[in-house]
């Protein structure tokens, strides 16, 4: 006897049970258990001075009830997303009248590529929210019944991606990293060695945004969104190294720094619709998939079963693709031939020098095999105009 191997589903299947577990005991269905070899009371039983048995926490709302669940609410959303970044591009245009009025010379609250700017804190705002939602979207994608190569961990991937890129936006890691990788390879490559942290970051992006188009692919809506978002990273990337040409009359830090906060606004976007689409998923909201009917087949074969062939009428059944032609022949029905079956081997069916469809050609006669679907077709295509030209005599 052949026992199952242990592996990473055992450790996904043990911890949904658990899980479930622990959600009974919560509910008060285990009474006393034991944890760590001591007896505790049953959850239940607990009741707090000050909050009383704290039924109101079963109401409170959970992750999964922050996600929108109407389109229009994203749109609203990225209404305000784009707005704020349009005013932040307008702030950073008049940042010399801003000045004037602020008493500052420079007015770094209201410049796009300083550290401490508004720009700056919306960015990384942006960046940290849509790590929260991913890991709203790993909370509930785990649970998917179909995912047995545990693809779901990508999403913690993902949330630990924009939680970086979320640090590096107010700390600027990126410099640092530059700085680090041009100390010690003692090669700059291009320029002030900047495309240290493009090829750290292209392959960071690159790898996890691939994982996670795959993982989204359920959803055209948020798979097209994210890439949207990376595209503007690339053009922002493109922008500051002068890969692309720009405007003349268009400030660079507008047009890099834009594309930037475009780009962390899409990703949240796109976290938002796919954190959307699983949620109502897991719910049963969504249109289900029509599923192919695996009793077709049976139908088909009892219908050739029983239908027979009616007097004085013939059946050509065809060799499938890429076997030898056989000899023309015709399956007639004075001959005593029963219909075989599409689950039947047609080396079950007897043949002779002039019934011999479905062997002539091959030696003696005899194929073990089941019937093509060409073959199936052309039984189904026959029956009906047999069944039609009997209505027809009938009537």
């Amino acid at each position: 006897m052949l026992f199952r191997r242990g592996g990473r589903n055992d450790d996904r299947r043990r911890r949904v049970l658990n899980d479930t577990l622990a959600a009974s005991a919560s509910a008060g269905q285990l009474g006393p258990w034991q944890w760590g070899g001591a007896a505790v009371a049953s959850p239940a039983a607990r009741r707090s001075q000050n909050y009383g048995d704290a039924e109101f926490l079963d109401q409170q709302p959970r992750p999964t009830d922050l996600v929108p669940s109407r389109l229009i609410s994203f749109l609203v959303l990225f209404a305000l997303g784009a707005g704020a970044i349009v005013a932040l591009v307008a702030l950073h245009g008049h940042k010399p009248r801003l000045a004037q009025w602020t008493g500052q010379p420079q007015a770094a609250a209201f410049d796009l590529t300083a550290r401490g700017s508004l720009a700056t804190w919306f960015s990384s705002i942006l960046l940290a929210v849509a790590a929260l939602t991913a890991l709203i979207v790993y909370g509930v994608r785990r649970f998917k019944a179909d995912d047995y190569r545990g693809h779901y961990r990508v999403w913690l991937w993902a949330a630990a991606c924009w939680l970086l890129l979320s640090i590096d936006t107010t700390a600027g890691l990126h410099q640092a990293f530059a700085a680090v990788m041009v100390a010690l390879t003692g090669a700059r490559l291009l320029g002030d060695g900047s495309i240290w942290w493009v090829i750290a970051y292209g392959f960071l992006l690159g790898g996890i945004g691939t994982r996670l188009l795959a993982d989204m692919r359920s959803c055209r809506l948020s798979t097209a969104t994210l890439i949207l978002g990376l595209a503007s990273f690339a053009v922002a990337v493109a922008g500051q190294f002068g890969w692309i040409e720009l405007p003349e009359d268009l400030d660079p830090a507008i047009a890099v720094r834009g594309s930037v906060l475009a780009g962390n606004l899409l990703v949240l976007m796109a976290m938002g619709l796919h954190a959307r689409h699983v949620v109502l998923d897991a719910k049963g909201l969504l249109p289900q998939k029509p599923q192919i009917d695996e009793d077709a087949e049976d139908e088909i074969g009892a219908r050739v079963r029983t239908a027979g062939l009616a007097g004085g009428t013939s059946l050509t059944v065809h060799p499938p693709h890429g076997l030898p032609a056989p000899t023309p022949a015709i399956l007639s029905a004075s001959q005593p031939v029963s219909a075989p079956s599409m689950f039947t081997p047609v080396s079950s069916v007897p043949t002779s020098p002039s019934t011999s469809a479905l062997g002539g050609g091959w030696p003696n006669g005899q194929v073990s095999r089941r019937l093509t679907k060409q073959e199936k077709r052309a039984l189904r295509e026959r029956l009906e105009r047999m069944r039609q030209e009997r209505r027809a005599r009938a009537g």
